[in-house]
């Protein structure tokens, strides 16, 4: 079992991160310039109505918002940039694109079935 992230300390794993990696540069980015900067304002604005519109903003660890991304391209960046194998990178990357049918949500379980939030937290915080 892993142990309870908060979002201030996946803001600051993101951030120690290169903000590029070789796959997931060609993904997506949202009208950011990097998956990184997408992440650090997602992250920022997490407990706010911010952006997005939030409802809910309760939310105070790193798993659930992880698992309530809806953006594969993201999710992808954030494990490649971690130091995850680039074949589970690549498979991700393959399935989302061939199976997600460009919808967010469906991209991101996708993504998240190869990438789950218990690798990418060891990932991270090792």
């Amino acid at each position: 079992m892993t142990r309870q992230v908060s979002i201030q300390e996946l803001l600051r794993a993101v951030l120690k991160l290169p903000p590029t990696s070789f796959e997931s540069e060609f993904l997506f980015k949202s009208g950011y310039d990097t998956h990184q900067d997408h992440w650090k304002a997602w992250l920022e604005q997490y407990n706010s109505p911010g952006y997005y519109g939030r409802s809910d903003t309760t939310i105070s660890d790193a798993r659930t918002v992880y698992v309530r991304l809806n953006c594969g391209p993201m999710i992808i960046w954030l494990n490649e940039a971690a130091g995850e194998s680039g074949s589970v990178i690549q498979a991700a990357a393959r399935d989302m694109r061939l199976n997600g049918k460009g919808r967010a949500q469906t991209e991101a379980k996708i993504v998240r079935s190869h990438l789950p939030w218990e690798r990418a937290s060891l990932l991270l915080f090792r």
